[in-house]
């Protein structure tokens, strides 16, 4: 009953068939009932439920059998408690390890975006002669495109194809996806078209990936082509494939192109426009130098787009717009009154200007008002 309800995704049932069982005291629980009830909690990210089970399991004498321990590892995974996992994994005896132990972990260290982590434990899998599975693919590929890790990434495919998954259809839609992002991502584009050609049930995220990829290489008329290939196919766009379609507009200086496409987003497909959308229209009409237009779609936004004013900002200060300039940054200062994003551009507009004295008097209000700088991006660089 406990794990026929959680089957059937009746959580509350199932959790209370368990607490039943428990009141009873004279039936005795086995490896099954607790796979049963954790994996309730990992479909609720129940931590708490979950660690008061596997406490349970101590004292039942159960914490050591595989498939226990494979349930463990997903529930702390679900829960971003990767240090719990990985010591329920180091725990395993070799001898107990199987694939499902070592794809539980990946998935739980992919959860918590440990990339690094994901790509280590992987080639450990790997020297423990275990051969990766669909799910071993779908957990390291994100991994590999995140770091820009290509060499990695053709590695994983060379097992996709020596193993024989991709032939067998056990590769999902979902694996070749994420074989697809991780060359677009990794600067291997032609490669990605390979596997997008290849894939045999392409869903949105297909052509949203590809779209993405040419738009952010520049190749923009490949990515409108590819996105009108998919209207014909009778795939209905979402708010993704939309970015991606103004992105390569935007990155090709296609500006006509996404004006109309920021028109027909409500229009045609349903999709209300969000800050991502009204930003990347923002972008392309500030390099174009069409200043007073993008103010516009910047105003037309509203709360939604807010942080357009950013990119607005950025176009002002390219072509040397001190006044428009000084006036976005206030306008992002006040639409992101608990940030420091508008403060520091305000700053960064009087600097650039040689206006000191105001730069002193934005940077000593960030200090009264306790305004902290957010910590820098950093670059992955893969090294061959």
């Amino acid at each position: 009953m406990v794990n026929g309800f959680a089957k059937l995704g009746c959580f509350d049932r199932a959790t209370e068939c368990f607490r039943k069982m428990r009141e009873e005291g004279d039936v005795e629980i086995s490896s099954f009932t607790v796979t049963g009830i954790l994996s309730v909690c990992t479909a609720r990210a129940d931590f708490g439920r979950g660690a008061a089970v596997h406490g349970l399991l101590v004292k039942s004498g159960f914490d050591k059998e595989a498939s226990v321990c494979n349930a463990l590892i997903d529930l702390y995974g679900k829960c971003l408690k990767v240090d719990d996992a990985t010591r329920v994994f180091e725990a395993l005896p070799e001898s107990d390890e199987d694939l499902f132990s070592w794809n539980s972990m990946l998935s739980a260290l992919q959860y918590s975006a440990d990339h690094v982590g994901t790509m280590s434990l992987f080639a450990r899998m790997r020297r423990a002669a275990l051969w990766p599975d669909a799910v071993t693919v779908a957990a390291v590929l994100p991994a590999c495109a995140k770091t820009a890790a290509l060499q990695v990434g053709r590695k994983v495919h060379g097992y996709i194809v020596t193993s024989g998954l991709a032939y067998d259809g056990a590769l999902d839609v979902f694996a070749c996806n994420a074989l697809a992002d991780m060359y677009a991502k990794s600067g291997g584009l032609d490669e990605a078209r390979r596997v997008f050609d290849w894939t045999r049930q392409r869903d949105v995220a297909s052509w949203n990936i590809m779209i993405d990829g040419y738009a952010s290489h520049g190749r923009g008329q490949e990515a409108l082509k590819l996105f009108h290939q998919m209207i014909e196919e009778g795939l209905v766009p979402d708010e993704v494939t939309l970015l991606g379609a103004l992105s390569a507009c935007s990155h090709s200086g296609l500006v006509e192109e996404g004006k109309d496409f920021l028109k027909r987003m409500k229009e045609e497909f349903g999709v209300e426009p969000q800050l991502e959308h009204y930003a990347c229209v923002t972008d392309m009409l500030g390099r174009a130098g069409r200043l007073d237009e993008a103010r516009k779609v910047v105003e037309e936004a509203g709360d939604v787009g807010a942080g357009a004013w950013r990119t607005y900002l950025a176009a002002c200060q390219m072509h040397g717009d001190k006044e428009r300039a000084q006036e976005a940054a206030r306008m992002l200062m006040m639409a992101e009154e608990s940030g420091s994003g508008g403060w520091v551009l305000l700053a960064n507009t009087y600097g650039w200007e040689g206006n000191f004295e105001e730069l002193e008097e934005v940077r000593g209000e960030m200090k009264r008002r306790g305004v902290q700088k957010a910590a820098p991006g950093c670059s992955w660089v893969e090294l061959v």
